[in-house]
């Protein structure tokens, strides 16, 4: 059971990791690693665990496993799990699955087999696309040549033999909150990393997966605190909302004068890839960011200084021209809340696309949204807005609701 398995991913949308130059080139299993890490942290929080913070420059803030204290405890004649958990108590519940200094990883991700698509975006102003093409392109802005990894993508999973059914627990469990609430993988505000529960998991349950990271937390053995972590990621402030919408409503992009990126996509229509257009702004009305400042949200001015739309929707880089150009400072810059999956196709439809998003809540946005709730009907509202009132709800999920099911695993 805690053996070697070989997972695929069946992507819905190309699938963004990015090396150490941003570029995705080919698929980085460390920048996917730090991704599913992401959600894991959330998900500890959201179940009232401390999950600290890797790039701090505390060292009171991250992990690492205590040598000194294994050590002694072999000494003093204490069975090989016991001094291991005596090392373990500076070590979180995430970096207990990811690895700290001291501690390796409990599983290992190859990739084994990985088709590539060529990368194109759609969208209905000039200057979204020449954004997207300095943001994605190398210094001469192209995006002609760059691919990005879509289809049915072939993994092994090799967890450690130390812990390796809970290894490959809390693997399925975070698998099973991306493909069914998020995404995987980088840029998911650009509508990135939709993808399929890998089949080969279906025997792991999403109650049974956060019932075990539930009663690790509680054990007692890990870390149970440390310096506060300044982020809203949190599963309890979560809202998922999925709805379907028709290919009628998704002209805009659909003309060939919308595409940009590699020819060869133009034909492209299991997945329409539009989302800097819903998130931020477009023709009519696309565009969230768009949206909320007619309805009086404020963005930022200042270099230091952030206001609700930038706390929800992240600052922009730079704004106004010339001697008037400022940027945000980099202490400043912080992701967005909100996140859009680009359209794609609903199983066995051609006429039919599945639009996915979901959000954070902060309380940094209290005073224009009381709570989750508050954002949830924000989200709808728009959508509907959007989309001219015709897209249809499909489900809908609170973090909080989510995080409940940890009482459904086996006892």
């Amino acid at each position: 059971m805690g053996g070697p398995i070989k997972i695929t991913f069946k992507t819905l949308t190309p699938l963004w990791t990015g090396g150490v130059d941003q570029m995705c080139d080919r698929l980085h299993e460390t920048g996917l690693i730090g991704s599913l890490r992401w959600w894991y942290e959330a998900l500890v929080r959201g179940l009232d665990g401390y999950a600290c913070d890797p790039t701090s420059e505390d060292p009171k803030a991250r992990c690492e496993f205590d040598t000194k204290a294994y050590e002694q405890a072999k000494r003093d004649g204490k069975s090989e799990t016991e001094a291991v958990n005596a090392g373990l108590h500076n070590v979180c519940p995430v970096c207990y699955l990811f690895g700290t200094t001291g501690w390796a990883r409990l599983f290992q991700l190859r990739a084994v087999e990985v088709p590539m698509t060529p990368l194109h975006f759609r969208t209905t102003l000039s200057m979204n696309g020449g954004w997207l093409k300095r943001v994605f392109g190398d210094e001469n802005q192209n995006i002609e040549s760059l691919q990005a990894p879509y289809g049915d993508l072939r993994f092994k999973f090799i967890p450690r033999r130390y812990d390796a059914e809970y290894a490959r627990s809390q693997f399925a469990l975070i698998l099973r909150i991306t493909a069914e609430y998020g995404g995987i993988g980088a840029r998911l505000q650009h509508g990135f990393g939709q993808f399929v529960f890998p089949t080969q998991l279906n025997n792991m349950s999403l109650s049974q997966g956060l019932h075990d990271l539930q009663a690790k937390i509680q054990m007692g053995v890990l870390r149970l605190n440390g310096p506060a972590v300044g982020t809203s990621f949190d599963l309890h402030n979560f809202v998922s909302l999925i709805f379907k919408v028709e290919r009628s409503q998704l002209r805009d992009f659909t003309a060939e004068k919308a595409h940009i990126g590699n020819a060869n996509k133009k034909g492209e229509e299991c997945y329409i890839p539009c989302v800097f257009d819903l998130r931020y702004k477009g023709r009519g009305t696309w565009g969230m960011r768009q949206w909320l400042k007619d309805q009086g949200w404020k963005e930022t001015t200042a270099p230091k200084k952030l206001e609700e739309l930038d706390v929800l929707l992240g600052p922009r880089s730079q704004w106004g021209r010339g001697n008037r150009q400022r940027q945000i400072d980099d202490e400043f810059r912080t992701a967005s809340r909100v996140f859009f999956g680009a359209p794609y196709q609903k199983e066995g439809s051609k006429d039919t696309y599945i639009l996915h998003t979901w959000a954070f809540w902060t309380p940094e946005l209290q005073p224009r949204l009381p709570d989750v709730q508050a954002l949830k009907a924000l989200l709808e509202e728009y959508v509907q807005y959007a989309f001219d009132g015709k897209a249809k709800k499909v489900s809908e999920a609170l973090g909080k609701d989510i995080l409940a099911q940890a009482a459904g695993g086996e006892k």
